[in-house]
């Protein structure tokens, strides 16, 4: 018996998909949230700052991807983050010298997503998995 937990691949992808596409719903918080307004209460304040913060960190998931694997990182990016289409994805990737089939794209979103999985803070896979 394996000391090592295993995980379901497919619930993993799902869950690091549902994680990166929420940057749309932060990013729409944040257009409405405006630090600057001088009448803005501390709650208001206090809410901006976990945007901002919420934002960085699929930000910085991608940038730490990116170290590893180019072609991952813009594969996050284009499909979760800007929510691209997948030939448009494959366009962006050749313009990066990145040459991938179709039928080969799939199985590097995957790889990419179980990627994105790992560097998800522990507490927000939890709140992921509820919604």
């Amino acid at each position: 018996m394996s000391i090592i937990p295993t995980i379901n691949k497919k619930q993993a992808a799902s869950i690091a998909k549902g994680y990166l596409r929420q940057f749309k719903d932060w990013q729409l918080i944040s257009l409405r949230l405006d630090d600057n307004n001088p009448r803005a209460t501390d709650q208001a304040q206090q809410e901006h700052v976990k945007v901002m913060f919420e934002l960085q960190e699929r930000q910085n998931i991608i940038k730490a991807i990116s170290k590893d694997d180019q072609a991952s990182s813009i594969i996050l990016d284009q499909r979760f983050i800007k929510q691209h289409s997948t030939k448009r994805t494959l366009a962006e990737l050749a313009t990066k010298h990145h040459s991938i089939t179709e039928g080969n794209f799939y199985h590097r979103q995957r790889k990419a997503l179980l990627m994105a999985y790992y560097l998800i803070p522990t507490d927000q896979v939890k709140l992921v998995r509820c919604e």
